[in-house]
């Protein structure tokens, strides 16, 4: 099944770092693709998993700028240079073979790709090769996505919908993002 969650509120990543934790505490295997992130912030649920033997986590190069600055904070879309923008297609067009790759191999029970929802969105990587790949991929794995933007072409493929609102967060009085709780 196809599981999507997204909104502007926090707890995206953690929602499906969860779901993965839990998949695998039944025994399943879980690979999971970072998108956007950066490769030295090392998470608390990057700390977790990386203990876990059937849960593989794939960290890339590519940086969105909004992953980037004051401690992290995630900003509202910044803009994107064409020249960062072109260096991060590239990037993520190399990504996405090893993302059909794991899917299609038959070794991972689950597929969680954070943040593809921005990448999508974004034009990092082709709207239309993305929905034909979540048509195509096999009805026994579980294929969940995380990340902020249109999932209106998306959503039709999914089986949960989960909206994370911002409501209240304490970004809004320039608190910065705290180890453990942000990150």
């Amino acid at each position: 099944m196809i599981h999507i969650y997204t909104g502007n509120g926090k707890g995206k990543t953690t929602a499906s770092f969860g779901l993965a934790m839990r998949a695998s505490g039944q025994g399943l295997k879980v690979i999971i693709f970072q998108f956007l992130k950066p490769k030295s912030l090392v998470t608390g649920e990057e700390v977790t998993v990386r203990k876990i033997k059937n849960i593989n986590l794939m960290k890339y190069e590519e940086v969105h700028p909004m992953f980037m600055g004051n401690k992290n904070i995630v900003r509202a879309r910044p803009k994107v240079e064409s020249r960062t923008k072109e260096k991060i297609k590239k990037s993520i067009g190399k990504t996405m073979v090893d993302v059909k790759r794991a899917i299609f191999s038959g070794k991972y029970n689950m597929v969680i790709l954070d943040e593809i929802i921005n990448v999508i969105d974004q034009g990092f990587a082709g709207k239309k090769e993305f929905l034909g790949l979540i048509k195509k991929a096999p009805k026994d794995i579980e294929l969940v996505l995380t990340g902020r933007g249109d999932i209106s072409e998306i959503e039709r493929f999914a089986d949960y919908i989960t909206i994370m609102i911002d409501k209240k967060h304490p970004f809004r009085q320039r608190i910065n993002a705290r180890r453990g709780i942000e990150y």
